[in-house]
């Protein structure tokens, strides 16, 4: 069971960016948190776009919903609007997880870079507290 898990460390390790190609690193990080910083804005519009169309069909449903309560019509009228705010709710958690998702990636990788850099400082013989103003 050992050796397993070595070799999979060994994997992982290897999958490390080099404190060599630290710029090239830092470019790619900066460029995929763009990347994912654009996307949530995008999410944001859409789930705006979607509770909107919620309102806008859920009004009238509930105005004849409420017209015709003690039928089975207004029964269906009721339905629809539960179906709507359940999408609209569903969309609003997808927004939420996606968020979560990007604020932690972004943490994680900053942290990723500082370890970086503190490992190419000392790798080079540099003393990184002294190097702090």
């Amino acid at each position: 069971m050992e050796p397993r898990g070595e070799a999979i460390r060994e994997l992982l390790l290897a999958r490390l960016p080099q404190p060599a190609n630290l710029a090239a690193y830092q470019e790619e990080v900066a460029s995929l948190m763009a990347k994912n910083e654009k996307k949530l804005r995008q999410n944001k519009w859409t789930v705006r776009r979607v509770w909107i169309f919620v309102i806008l069909v859920s009004i009238p449903c509930l105005f004849v919903a409420g017209r015709h309560y003690n039928t089975p019509a207004g029964n269906w009228f009721m339905g629809a609007v539960y179906f709507w705010v359940l999408f609209g709710a569903i969309e609003i958690a997808k927004y939420d997880h996606s968020q979560s998702r990007v604020e932690l990636l972004k943490e994680i990788k900053q942290v990723q870079l500082q370890v970086l850099e503190l490992h190419s400082l000392l790798s080079k013989g540099g003393d990184p507290i002294s190097s702090k103003p």
